[in-house]
């Protein structure tokens, strides 16, 4: 359930330009109601001549349980209402949003403000009615929330507003593209809210990625340079003292087909200029190809002359492999069957999937130079892992790169982009390179087992040479 204080906080600004004299408020998971209930005293707050003359309620809410409790607050809405003077009407709909008619018409309602809490669980989408009806949010594995952030952005006209509190993933990651493309096709989103620890936006709950507020209008023409406004708390409890920032669309919004929502901390894009990614230098990201359920019957617990090195999870610490650790089966065998799952000994760039909330940096990764014995090793399917397709990294290179993606550089580019802790391959592709010079500089300054603060001096002293500097190394790659 929402806090009060994030309630209130996010309808303040929904309501802050309403001007209509019938204010329509939809909440689609309505719950408690408590959302819908800040609205209307959001409304009613407004001076006389921006007060509404009359408030309208559309409530959604699937559990029959809670019917009741929303019937007795709309009860109470409605005698606060009259004693203010503004007339007030009300809907409540035991009844999925998602399946409503109202949804999947995708009609506009002149005057419609929407605000939400909605649930957050994966649907099968070949299944589940809903991800079927609203496919044109479905890409991948689709999470229900976004699914309610789409439906109800085709539904917002450009008089009214659109406010969802929801996890930070849906703003970055294949997954969503097609929810994120659907909302910027209906909705121009200027505002955005994020609670930086995953503990305290939500009170007593613990949320296992950060939380975002977004707000926005139906939409309109965007004037060129505009800006979102940005803000920021650890979590409920300090939001009156959020710093703000207003930041050019372009940065926050990524201008491809992917769409890719951030939020920079820094006035400056330490990236400006950089065009180059892994693929511009002829290196490739992939998912390790070991599966261990499927690959039982390869892996083994002790080594033999036909098995080769097998890495985990446990396996990458920060700028170190460290094998053999006797926790898990380390070892694969090598024949042809196995062959398709196994990679060559070769240097590359080995990094987790996933990493522990509290790792200084969202990157956990490490230079792999070779050093295991065998023609070949396996990565687990919990492993990312860059290399030269066609070809061989130098270990200078892998140090390089390595070095770079546990910099804080790129840890704050990762945390304005994700609010997970997870760094999937796409958003490694994406990520912008300095030239590759530079990298190679790195990897030959910061040696075999550096730690973070020496990699942060070197990469901050490296990026600090001139920009015409830089661009003559780049020439003469």
């Amino acid at each position: 359930m929402t806090p009060p204080t994030v309630a209130n906080f996010m309808a303040q600004s929904l309501v802050a330009n309403a001007t209509q004299s019938t204010a329509k408020v939809l909440e689609p998971a309505a719950g408690a109601g408590i959302l819908a209930a800040a609205a209307v005293q959001a409304l009613l707050s407004k001076p006389q001549m921006e007060r509404p003359s009359r408030i309208e309620l559309l409530l959604y809410e699937l559990e029959s349980r809670l019917i009741p409790g929303l019937q007795s607050l709309c009860e109470q809405i409605l005698a606060v209402c009259e004693q203010n003077g503004v007339a007030f009407d009300y809907v409540i709909r035991n009844e999925d949003f998602l399946l409503s008619d109202f949804a999947l018409r995708a009609d506009p309602l002149p005057g419609l403000m929407t605000i939400a809490n909605p649930p957050f669980l994966k649907l099968n989408k070949t299944t589940d009615p809903r991800a079927a009806l609203h496919a044109y949010a479905v890409y991948g594995q689709p999470n229900i929330y976004a699914l309610f952030m789409a439906a109800t952005a085709r539904l917002t006209p450009p008089d009214g507003g659109w406010c969802f509190i929801t996890p930070r993933s849906w703003m970055a990651g294949a997954y969503f593209k097609a929810a994120r493309r659907t909302m910027l096709r209906h909705l121009t989103i200027n505002r955005l809210h994020a609670f930086e620890s995953r503990t305290e936006g939500f009170e007593e709950d613990a949320v296992l990625q950060e939380t975002v507020i977004a707000w926005g209008v139906g939409r309109t023409q965007v004037e060129v340079g505009a800006n979102i406004q940005v803000t920021r708390s650890q979590g409920a409890n300090d939001l009156a003292a959020s710093g703000m920032q207003a930041i050019p669309i372009e940065r926050v919004v990524g201008s491809d087909e992917h769409a890719m929502f951030s939020l920079p901390t820094a006035s400056a894009d330490p990236f400006e200029g950089w065009t180059a990614t892994l693929k511009t230098y002829g290196l490739t990201v992939s998912t390790g190809p070991v599966v261990a359920f499927r690959a039982k019957q390869q892996i083994r617990e002790f080594g033999g002359e036909n098995t080769v090195p097998l890495l985990w999870l446990q396996h990458v610490r920060q700028q170190h492999i460290q094998w053999p650790v006797q926790k898990k089966r380390e070892h694969i065998v090598a024949s042809a069957e196995s062959a398709w799952m196994l990679v060559p000994n070769a240097p590359m760039v080995v990094m987790r999937r996933f990493s522990p909330k509290e790792d200084e940096r969202r990157v956990t990764c490490a230079a792999y130079l070779g050093q295991l014995p065998g023609a070949a090793i396996g990565l687990e399917n919990h492993l990312n892992y860059i290399y030269r397709k066609g070809g061989t990294m130098t270990q200078a290179e892998a140090r390089g790169i390595s070095a770079f993606l546990a910099s804080s550089v790129v840890d704050e580019h990762f945390r304005a982009l994700a609010g997970s802790t997870q760094i999937n391959a796409t958003e490694l592709r994406k990520l912008p390179l300095p030239p590759l010079a530079l990298l190679v500089r790195i990897g030959e300054r910061v040696g075999a087992t550096p730690t973070l603060s020496a990699i942060d001096r070197v990469v901050d002293e490296e990026l600090a040479i001139p920009a015409e500097q830089q661009a003559m190394c780049a020439g003469g790659e």
